[in-house]
């Protein structure tokens, strides 16, 4: 018996690891934040199924149908899931690539930890 409910323990704790670790975004829907002052303007767009990296940097999977747009003071990129599979990224409007400068992996790693931020900002006022 003790060993049937330590393995559900480890089962429940194994899945809320999951859980934290990737954090989605929601599927079927559109979101969009817009903040701005006077100085500073951001636009977050996502919709379908979006899966972040455990570490919180990067893009790990978008759903065939999703995609994720983020903007800061005119600076853009916008990933998609390409023909194979892969997270593809369009920056300010430039040819599609997979393989990301140190620059460009730096502004999704600030994109995604932004929208992570903004997300949890919001389910807060949801509640």
């Amino acid at each position: 018996m003790k060993r049937f409910i330590y393995r559900h323990i480890q089962s429940f704790g194994l899945i809320g690891m999951m859980l934290i670790s990737m954090v989605s975004c929601r599927r079927g829907s559109t979101t969009v934040i817009r903040t701005s002052d006077d100085n500073n303007s951001q636009t977050i767009e996502y919709s379908g199924r979006v899966v972040f990296s455990r570490d919180q940097r990067s893009i790990d999977n978008i759903s065939k149908d999703g995609h994720v747009k983020f903007e800061r003071n005119g600076k853009k990129v916008e990933a998609v899931s390409g023909k194979t599979g892969r997270v593809v990224y369009e920056f300010d409007g430039d040819s599609p690539v997979s393989n990301l400068s140190t620059d460009q992996k730096q502004f999704v790693a600030e994109a995604v930890q932004t929208i992570i931020r903004e997300r949890k900002k919001l389910q807060a006022r949801k509640n």
